[in-house]
């Protein structure tokens, strides 16, 4: 049987390697695009955006909605790559074990 303490040190280390990962999903850049890559967005490893591009010749024609859903449809999906990225890293440090903790603020 693992005695407190060693529990203790066990959650102590699992959340410094957690904020670690926080740390690198801050670095990391994820793009997710929509008609052929003429509209891209960009968002870190936590799904914050970065950058939105637009292709000129969309501006030029582009009807209003059809442009904003083809925005947020790049959003989307360079978010959903975050998240698979956030998830697969995570379960490597914690060994499947569900996450979040409370208290480890993830």
């Amino acid at each position: 049987m693992v005695g407190l303490g060693k529990v203790m040190e066990m959650g102590q280390k699992l959340q410094r390697r957690i904020g670690a990962l926080q740390e690198e999903l801050e670095t990391i850049e994820v793009t997710g695009s929509t008609t052929g890559g003429k509209v891209m967005a960009t968002v870190n490893g936590k799904g914050s955006i970065l950058s939105i591009r637009i292709e000129q010749i969309l501006l030029d024609r582009a009807d209003q909605k059809l442009l904003e859903k083809q925005v947020y449809d790049a959003i989307a999906k360079a978010q959903e790559k975050a998240n698979k990225i956030s998830k697969k890293k995570m379960k490597k440090i914690t060994g499947g074990l569900p996450i979040p903790f409370p208290g480890l603020g993830f």
